[in-house]
Order: C-alpha cells, then structure tokens, then sequence
C-alpha cells in the first residue's frame, strides 16, 4: 500500500482534488473565498501535471543543480509532501470560509510560485521564457493579485493579517521542501549553496 502510494502520489492527489471539487458543485451557493480555493484547486492540478509530467522536467532540473541522481520512484514519491501542502491549504480555507484569514497562505504561495519560476528561467539558463510549470503558476500569481486586491478593496483583512498570512505559508512550505530534500538525500542547508553555484554557471 505504502509503494502503491509513493509511485502514484500525483494520480491520488488529482483524484482528491477532483473528488473535491465535484462535491464543490454539488453543493453550490458558494461563498467568495469557497470560490476562489476551487479556482487554486483547478490550477494546482494542472500545475502539478505541467511541472512533472507534460512537459514536465521540473525536478530533473532540480537533480541537475544538486548533482543528485533521483530515481522515478522517488521523484514520484517527492509529491506525497507538495501533496500534503496543497491539500491542507485549500480545504482549510473552504471549510473554515468564514474566516478569510484561512486563505492567505494559499494566495501567498500562488504569488510566491509565481515568482519562484520566472527565477527558474534565470537560475537553470532556460533557452526558451519557460520553466516547467511555468504556464499555471503564473495563472496563479494573478488570482492570487486578483484575490488581494478584493481583500483590500472591500477592507476585509489587517496588516496583522497579512504578515500571519505571509508566516504560515513560509514555515509550511519551507518544512515542504526541507521533508523533500531529506526524501532524495540532502541537506537543505546546503541549498542556498547550491543556488549561488548554480546563478554562477
């Protein structure tokens, strides 16, 4: 069971967030936000498929600059963590869509990725303005901006908000990525390293 759900960690996590949203539309009257988790739902899947598999090539990059031969089974495996992440960042949010707070860290990462991989392009000499998972994410980074500026226009949240925002998804995501780099054998305190030698190439 354990190697059925390391090998097909992507497929599962698409069949959730289907199952997800399908039950998002049968249940309707939706509010704003239980509206805007749907939308990163829909993008994050197609993010995960366009950054692994079509055209995919993500953590081949990644196994590139780190000088690390990362076997199929464990670049499948590395989606059990981004899995978890994304999971617990948009069905908080839908559950507790009440509280827009919730949502923050969602429409933080979506911003973040966003420019995580325009950097990507830079980092890994990309010959084309294009990195794996390039097309969604960016889609993402501008819900995110659409998301914010509905959160300022109507006044909904404080500056104090934001920053809590801003926190949980850095710890989570830094913990992500950290649970990864530990799955394919190094340490992530050598990343900032590894970055600088590659900006270097």
């Amino acid at each position: 069971m354990i190697k059925f759900i390391k090998y097909y960690a992507l497929e599962i996590y698409t069949v959730i967030s289907m199952l997800i949203l399908t039950i998002a539309g049968i249940m309707g009257d939706l509010s704003v936000i239980q509206k805007f988790v749907l939308v990163y739902i829909l993008l994050f899947i197609l993010h995960e498929w366009e950054e692994m598999q079509y055209p995919g090539g993500f953590a081949d990059m990644i196994a590139k600059m780190i000088e690390v031969d990362i076997n199929p089974e464990m670049k499948r495996a590395s989606r059990i963590p981004t899995s978890l992440l994304l999971l617990t960042f948009t069905i908080t949010p839908f559950i507790f869509h009440n509280h827009p707070i919730a949502i923050l860290p969602l429409a933080f990462l979506g911003l973040f990725e966003g420019i995580v991989h325009v950097f990507a392009i830079k980092l890994f000499k990309c010959p084309k303005f294009y990195s794996p998972g390039f097309v969604t994410v960016e889609i993402q980074a501008v819900v995110s901006i659409v998301l914010f500026v509905y959160f300022i226009k109507n006044n909904i949240l404080s500056g104090t908000d934001y920053l809590i925002g801003l926190l949980v998804m850095f710890v989570c995501f830094v913990i992500m990525q950290k649970t990864i780099t530990m799955m394919i054998g190094y340490k992530y305190s050598d990343l900032p390293k590894m970055l600088k030698k590659q900006l270097q190439k």
